[in-house]
């Protein structure tokens, strides 16, 4: 069987198509004329141009472990189709399939850690769990050449643990935006023009604040909340919504394309970035969404976590609240931030020239050296 030589075979038990870090990292590459192949969980119609992409299809609700097993199984189809000189596994699921990949073809192994894995929330309820993940990570991370993290404190705990490996610090920055149109979000809506609107884009899930923020519209009537992203509390959310009687102010959107989340995030009012320190991974955090709202220069009000704070501190883009605030609190907080809009617009604009992708790119070139 010929074999389709690969500067970089990316793995990722996710989707492009909604994974702002997989996208960029793919964009950057194939900008400088890499050949390119994937093996991820997107849909068949899903396609990147000059991106050799084979989409695995399985039921995305199965549990992690019977899912786990069923994409290493259909990637195992692949490995001798492709030839990479370099694999990106883009979570710690996939470094399995990387490492047979890797001693098959000689490649070298680059982990993008995106999170202390290890350590997230999902987990804390779940010490047995916990702790195979810890060895389960440990063992695979032998065979890696490379790690990637997206801050400074992740990498700072992660050479506690390997101290002999190379860790870069690439953050997770959205791409500069120029000439977007923005969606008319009140319209498509049905959100009158006085209206107050907050949003929130990810994963849904415990420990983000999302139940906070929708039980904050009960305490002022102006704002209305967007919920761009899908995840396993999601029906959760939406009979809280109701249960508390601001289901007409909560609207949950769904995923949104990476590529149009622009769109959405510029027509709000401001975007909330509120982590609860439940898990050591999550006292670390410094999510992507905080970028992407600076991008699109509307002011946040985000948690006063260690890595989140040290933005602040360099441009008040917003407001900082304690991880424990209170919903009608959160109301008077995010009222505030937006009546006082302009005096983050400063900053904000400056913010937006410095946290952007292209600012990392040169390392990014650089990981495959």
């Amino acid at each position: 069987m010929a074999k389709t030589n690969l500067d970089i075979l990316f793995i990722a038990l996710n989707k492009i198509q909604f994974d702002a870090r997989l996208h960029n990292f793919i964009n950057t590459y194939l900008s400088s004329n890499k050949i390119l192949g994937a093996l991820t969980l997107d849909h068949p119609t899903f396609n990147i141009n000059n991106l050799k992409h084979y989409k695995i299809q399985i039921n995305e609700n199965l549990r992690t472990f019977v899912k786990v097993l069923k994409f290493h199984k259909q990637c195992l189809d692949h490995i001798e189709k492709f030839e990479p000189k370099f694999i990106v596994c883009s979570d710690v699921y996939s470094l399995p399939i990387g490492v047979k990949f890797k001693k098959r073809h000689k490649s070298t192994l680059i982990y993008d850690s995106r999170e202390i894995y290890s350590e997230l929330a999902s987990l804390r309820k779940h010490p047995l769990k916990q702790h195979l993940l810890k060895l389960f990570e440990a063992h695979y991370i032998r065979y890696v050449d490379k790690i990637i993290v997206t801050g400074e404190l992740d990498r700072d705990f992660l050479l506690t643990k390997f101290p002999n490996k190379e860790i870069t610090v690439i953050k997770n920055f959205p791409r500069r935006i120029s000439n977007v149109k923005t969606i008319d979000i009140r319209k498509t809506l049905g959100i009158e023009n006085d209206a107050i609107i907050a949003i929130y884009q990810g994963v849904l899930l415990g420990g983000r604040g999302i139940e906070i923020s929708l039980r904050s519209l009960m305490y002022d009537s102006k704002i209305h909340l967007v919920i761009a992203g899908h995840g396993p509390l999601e029906d959760k959310f939406k009979s809280l919504a109701k249960e508390i009687g601001v289901e007409t102010r909560a609207h949950f959107i769904g995923s949104v394309p990476y590529s149009d989340l622009i769109t959405y995030t510029m027509a709000c009012n401001i975007g909330l970035c509120l982590i609860e320190p439940i898990s050591f991974s999550y006292e670390l955090a410094l999510p992507n969404k905080l970028f992407e709202y600076i991008q699109a220069k509307i002011p946040i009000v985000a948690s006063k976590l260690i890595a989140i704070e040290k933005i602040f501190d360099q441009y008040a883009v917003g407001e900082l609240v304690q991880p424990n605030i209170s919903p009608p609190e959160l109301a008077k907080v995010i009222r505030f931030v937006v009546k006082n809009s302009e005096q983050y617009r400063e900053n904000l604009e400056k913010a937006s020239e410095i946290f952007v992708w292209e600012n990392q790119e040169t390392k990014i070139r650089d990981l495959l050296q």
